[in-house]
This record gives C-alpha cells, structure tokens and sequence, in this order.
C-alpha cells in the first residue's frame, strides 16, 4: 500500500524539473535583456559626457576670449562685454555639439539631441567678471530599450551636464588663486602701455587691469644692443615713442635646453636654439614651461646671454617661423586680424597663405595668438641677469615682424591685444591654476566632475 502511494506521488512530481528549467531560462533572458538596457544607456551616457564636458570648455573658451574677465567693474563697455561673452560662448557650444563630433557620432542615429547652455558670473565673485561658469546640459531622447519594452516603454533619455569655467585674477585684490599659462613666449615685456603714456597694463599692487586695453596695437622691441650678449641699454624697461612707432621694451626670459630630446611640438622651420625654439614650439618641457605671477615674487629669470636682435635676429627668425611668414612684412604668408568688429562682436581671423588648409577661410584659433609674460618693473631687472616677477599676461596676436625701412621699428615685432589677466600681491594658498598651450592668459577648466 505504502508502495502504491509513494509510486503515485512520484508520478505526479514528474515534469517539474522542465518548469524550473523554462523558469529559469526565463530569468536569464530578463537578466541578460536587462544588463543589454543597462549597457546600451551607460555608453550613451559616458558618449553624452564626453561630448558635453568639450562643449562646456569650449563655452568657457569662448568666454575667456570674449575679454569680459579683463574688464573693470565699472568700466562703462561691461554690459555689451557681458552680452558679447554669452553670444560667443553659445557659438562655439553649437559648433561643439553640432559639428562632427566623434562623441556625439556614437550615438547618432539612436535619438534627436537637445542641449542648452547658460553663461553666469557667480555673485560670490570678486569682481563677478573674474570667472564666469557655463553650463552645458545635453539630453539624448528615443534611446531604443530592450528588457523595458515588457512594461511597454520602448526608449529611455541620457541626460548629462558639464560646467567650466573661465578664471581670470585681474581686479581680484585680496585671496586670489593664481594663474599659470604654459606655452607663454620667452619675451618679458615691460609693464608700461606705450599707447597710454606708459601706465601700467596690470596694477602689481592689486591685479587690476588697464582700462580699454583690449585691440590696442603696438610693437615689441627688444631692449638689448646688437651687439653679442644682452646687456641693457637702460636697467629700466621703457617705452618708446618715437614719430608713428609705439613700442615698448622687452628682454628675453631664460630657458634651458629639454632633458629629453625632441619634446616639444615644433614646425619643420625650427631654429637651432633654446631661445628660438621656445617662440616657435609648443614649448612645454622646458623650465620656461609654466609661470606664475603676483604675490611679490620672483617667477622668471632674465636671460643676457641671448640676444634677440634686430631684423634677421632670433626673436624675427624665430617669429616668422611660428605665424608662417617667409619673411618680414604684412601679407607674407601669416594669419591676419580684423579688429573693426570689437567691442560688439568679436574680431575675426583669416588663415593665410603660410596655413594652406585655411587660406583665405574665417578661423578661430591661429598660431600668431601667444601668451606673453608682463614684467614688473617696480624694481628694474639686474643687468647682470637674475630673477623677476610677473605682474601678468598679454594675450597678444602677432601681425608682422617689421621690415627694413625704418630703423625705428625693423624687427620690432607688432602685436593686438586680444586680452589680459593681472595678478595682485596677496595671493590666497590654492594652488595655482594651469592654463592650457599658451593661447589664453585665461585658464579655463571644468569644474564639475562627470
């Protein structure tokens, strides 16, 4: 009897294991569905970062080349300023994010994307001009789901969001962070405006910058005498205004050869020295590579071994060299500046011959654009070479080197202002903050992590 029952029983439990089985499978396949949605919208959310975080630097660029962080506060052109930052910042977020970006490419095709953009100026800024944030958010909608289609939602949206942010010390007068461009040329320029009866570009007290600076054109000459060796033929850096020639005086920074060889980006014009190489390359190895300034310290160290000269010397040679001029003079091979837009629309750069992909095209980045050290002058450089302080940045595009004709000027090396960021002398204890390859005195940097 007992046999009889545990027979039957037996025979009732038969087909279970296949039910489990097909339970199971059931649960891989969700698993396994659920694990593909869970992929699929982690990488579109990683693309839609990436692609979000360069549209944000790119604003913060725009931003910083704008001019709005060098102006006072109470300069009368700030609100047009303000207007001209926002204007070009969302410019260059929708050329980001429209053009072909590898980013965005990776999920084309799998939804429409939306972005917005928005430029502030913190009020716990001091000035709130001193670094402006822009916020990129990007939204990715109909991405296609697998697992969710059970539930009956066929496509999810990846939203991802980026700020940076465009930090300039000028005006800053009290626990500023400070700058350190890499890149900068090796010409320190004397703190003197030639266009303004020599008043100071930066204040070395306070960090402020000079009012209506920004599309000032003068030349750069070097305060050495040809003859070999760079001794001063004024201790003092000056300016020089002689009839239609507004120039003011520089003297070439030290910089040491590279303890690695062939580390820097160079173009195949290249000189043979240090001196040169620094103007030319992307000079990012060598112990001129990054500067600080303000605080009331020594940043650089001037250099009288190394004459820059005249006409055919190394800052000309090593000049053409790095705007793609054949030699000195407008119209030989360099990018060109159109300033009559500024202060209400930004200035325009056209690629020259010497840039053939670019040639005769609008431009937004140029290798005539250079960051350029501004040496203090309260206590005048040792003639004997040694350490000096940087009071600040030019960010400057160079025109030409001057021609022969008039020995007030040949060699001399013209530039536009295109921007400016000051240091004060109470700097706070934050490190300081790198900027990027020399084409901003600016630093910009994303200040939200992904």
């Amino acid at each position: 009897m007992r046999q009889n029952t545990v027979s039957r029983t037996r025979k009732r439990q038969r087909g279970q294991t296949i039910i489990l089985v097909a339970i199971s499978l059931l649960s891989l396949l969700a698993v396994a569905a659920l694990a593909i949605d869970v992929v699929t919208l982690y990488v579109a959310r990683s693309e839609a970062q990436r692609a979000v975080d360069a549209a944000a630097l790119a604003g913060a660029k725009a931003v910083a080349d704008s001019g709005v962080t060098t102006l006072s506060p109470s300069d009368a052109n700030l609100p047009n300023a303000v207007l001209l930052a926002r204007s070009m910042s969302l410019a260059a977020v929708t050329a980001m994010l429209t053009a072909n970006n590898p980013a965005i490419n990776q999920i084309a095709g799998k939804g429409p994307t939306t972005w917005s953009q928005t430029v502030t100026f913190p009020a716990t800024a001091n000035p709130t001009n001193s670094n402006p944030h822009v916020t990129v958010t990007l939204a990715v909608s109909t991405l296609p789901t697998f697992f969710a289609r059970i539930w009956g939602n066929g496509s999810a949206t990846v939203t991802a969001t980026a700020t940076a942010e465009a930090y300039n010390p000028a005006n800053v007068q009290l626990g500023y962070t400070p700058i350190a461009p890499k890149g900068v040329k090796p010409w320190l320029v004397a703190n003197a405006d030639p266009l303004q009866g020599g008043a100071q570009f930066v204040n070395p007290l306070n960090g402020a910058v000079e009012l209506n600076v920004v599309g000032e054109q003068f030349y750069l000459k070097s305060d050495c005498a040809l003859a070999a060796g760079c001794v001063l033929i004024d201790p003092t850096p000056k300016v020089r205004n002689t009839p239609g020639h507004f120039a003011v005086d520089y003297i070439p920074a030290l910089v040491t050869t590279p303890s690695v060889p062939n580390p820097n980006v160079c173009p195949p014009c290249a000189g043979a020295t240090d001196y040169e190489q620094a103007i030319e390359c992307a000079d990012m190895t060598t112990s001129y590579q990054v500067l600080s300034c303000g605080g009331g310290a020594a940043q650089a160290q001037w250099d009288n071994t190394v004459n820059p000269g005249g006409l055919g010397g190394l800052s000309d040679l090593g000049t053409e060299c790095l705007i793609h001029a054949v030699s000195p003079g407008n119209g030989k091979g360099q990018d060109t500046l159109d300033k009559t837009p500024w202060p209400l629309n930004p200035m325009q750069i056209t690629g020259g011959a010497g840039n053939p992909p670019q040639n005769g095209y609008l431009v937004t980045t140029s290798n005539s654009i250079v960051t350029i050290p501004i040496l203090d002058t309260t206590n005048p450089p040792n003639p004997a070479g040694g350490a000096v302080q940087i009071d600040g940045y030019l960010q400057a595009f160079i025109d030409q080197v001057h021609q022969a004709g008039n020995p007030n000027r040949q060699g001399d090396i013209e530039i536009t202002v295109l921007n400016v960021a000051g240091c004060s002398a109470n700097p706070g204890v934050a490190a300081p903050i790198v900027g990027g390859s020399g084409t901003s005195p600016v630093p910009v940097r994303l200040i939200t992590g992904p």
